[in-house]
């Protein structure tokens, strides 16, 4: 009698152990950037950890990118810039008055400068590499070319370099706002199956329409911010063949009219555990 109690003991300590160690697997694994996009839709819209976890953490940090990673974010976003010295900067802004107090310009600082600066949490202003060398394969990125002068598609070049360095063109979706530097970047042989975000600006809905209409068929999501949607926008970009993205998600009404007024395809959110609790609940 007490070998089958033992034995039954034994049974669900490794019924337990399966259970467990399957739903930990569960939580951390991620699925490819092609399987996530190819079935970004509004019944399984992406999300997009929009600078990491704003709404706790300076943009941009560690600290941010981990509480994103930790409340169910597997895409966390990255505006970089190039230093005077060509070393791409993770910052939304190039001048860092904003997040280190500091009144001086990515573009007009050399990497040697740069390293002195601390966010306002203590940590260093981070490069591209750092976000890389902490984070590896364990997550994926969106990265978005930022700069000052018009169609220079510098910032684009030093990201194809470093995605190749570090075999990251797997592992990233690309957005610009920028056509030449779209172009410039899928231009690359290793670069021609990322997937593309184009952040587009207009003021009306007709030119909206015109230029997605007019958008390279190469690009996967037209992203509009979310007080600019419209029913017929949307209509507009899947008829050509694009996702609709939109920007940026703060609040409840924002969750709401994104994900069941407009439906789109992805977003941006500021805050990575509300919304994908929310899809969980409106699913």
């Amino acid at each position: 009698m007490k070998r089958i109690k033992y034995l039954i003991i034994a049974l669900i300590s490794i019924v337990g152990f399966s259970f467990t160690t399957t739903t930990a697997f569960a939580k951390t694994s991620l699925s490819s950037v092609e399987h996530d996009v190819n079935h970004a839709s509004a019944s399984e819209p992406l999300v997009f950890s929009h600078r990491g976890s704003p709404y706790n953490d300076p943009d941009h940090s560690f600290k941010g990118y981990d509480q994103a990673i930790k409340d169910g974010g597997q895409y966390i976003e990255q505006d970089v810039w190039l230093s005077k010295d060509n070393v791409l900067y993770v910052s939304h802004d190039n001048n860092l008055k904003d997040s280190t107090g500091k009144n001086i310009n990515i573009s007009d600082s050399t990497a040697d400068q740069l390293s002195k600066v601390k966010l306002r949490n203590g940590e260093s202003l981070h490069k591209l590499s750092d976000v890389f060398d902490k984070y590896k394969k364990k997550t994926h990125y969106i990265i978005e070319t930022k700069k000052s002068a018009g169609d220079n598609t510098d910032t684009e070049k030093a990201l194809v370099k470093e995605l190749n360095k570090y075999q990251m063109n797997k592992n990233v979706i690309m957005q610009d706002s920028s056509i030449p530097g779209i172009k410039e970047f899928h231009s690359n042989k290793a670069q021609k199956s990322i997937p593309i975000l184009w952040l587009m600006d207009s003021i009306t809905q007709r030119q909206y329409l015109e230029k997605i209409k007019n958008a390279p068929k190469y690009i996967t999501f037209v992203s509009i911010p979310l007080e600019q949607l419209t029913p017929k926008i949307i209509k507009t970009a899947h008829k050509n063949g694009f996702k609709v993205n939109t920007w940026i998600i703060n609040t409840y009404n924002d969750n709401y009219n994104a994900l069941n007024t407009y439906k789109v395809d992805s977003l941006f959110t500021n805050n990575t555990k509300e919304t994908l609790k929310l899809i969980g609940r409106w699913k």
